[in-house]
């Protein structure tokens, strides 16, 4: 057998081989198509009103959250350092800060330090800012201006500690981030500032929970928020309600998105038992 012949024999063995040892380009697809799992957050008060429902400790709140396979915690200003100690010796992770800077009234320069500090200290690098709101439901564009200049400082501040400013579309029609129009003028206006998309808040504008799917490329955190049938105010464990969470927790994959997923249901009166739902049906997509 000369040269030429041995060399074509081995490169013939060596694609046999190989087709064993590689996924063929459908078992390719399929593994690409499995789904990491979300990384699911709760509200600090959320662990809060279990603690007070249950009649256990914040410490025990915590671990019953960390069993029903919540990893994080979004940790409200103003929430005792022991409960947040407390939370991570139960295995949950600070996912986000979320402050209320009030910054229609100024510009704290001492709070908003302490808010990212916050952040730092527990090895978070999110701060959501409800930043500020309008006398009434009626727009104030020198208001506006203001909310606007005053976020912006903030972000830069928290930029250099290697925090993310944040804002959420707020249910709320004195904010200048309420409805889809006025969020995106507010991203618009603070480039540095990314989205916190609340799946529920659009709803109680009277619009279309899916409006903020165009606002996925400045989408760095998610309130997964359901609406019961008929009350565009009401919550409701996540999955359970008329919001089409799985599709824009989809959407959002499909776009690259793994970041947190905070599950939102204020008001509850059985917290523990809306937790383990919400927490059942995000586990399933």
């Amino acid at each position: 057998m000369n040269k030429l012949s041995v060399a074509v024999l081995m490169f013939a063995v060596c694609r046999a081989f190989s087709a064993v040892l590689e996924p063929t380009a459908l078992n390719e697809v399929d593994h690409a198509s499995v789904r990491v799992p979300l990384k699911l957050s709760i509200f600090s008060s959320h662990v809060e009103d279990i603690a007070m429902q249950e009649g256990v400790s914040f410490a025990e709140a915590a671990a019953k959250v960390r069993a029903a396979g919540i990893e994080g915690m979004t940790v409200t200003q103003g929430l005792a350092a022991d409960r947040i100690a407390a939370a991570r010796n139960a295995g949950l992770a600070v996912a986000c800060v979320v402050g209320w800077p009030e910054f229609e009234k100024g510009y704290d320069e001492a709070k908003c330090e302490a808010l990212v500090s916050l952040a730092v200290s527990n090895g978070c690098h999110q701060v959501m800012l409800v930043p500020g709101f309008y006398p009434s439901a009626a727009e104030d564009a020198a208001l506006f201006g203001v909310i606007v200049s005053r976020t912006r400082r903030f972000a830069a501040m928290a930029a250099t500690r290697g925090v993310e400013t944040l804002v959420e579309d707020f249910d709320d029609e004195r904010s200048p981030t309420c409805g889809i129009r006025r969020t995106k003028a507010f991203l618009d206006a603070a480039p540095s500032v990314g989205f916190v998309y609340d799946t529920g808040n659009f709803n109680s504008s009277g619009e279309r929970a899916e409006s903020g799917l165009e606002l996925l490329p400045r989408t760095r955190h998610f309130h997964l928020k359901d609406r019961p049938s008929g009350d565009s105010r009401g919550s409701c464990a996540v999955g359970s309600g008329v919001v089409p969470v799985a599709r824009i927790v989809s959407a959002a994959r499909d776009a690259g998105y793994g970041g947190w997923f905070t599950i939102e249901h204020f008001g509850a009166t059985n917290m523990l038992e809306c937790v383990k739902a919400s927490a059942s049906f995000l586990r399933a997509l």
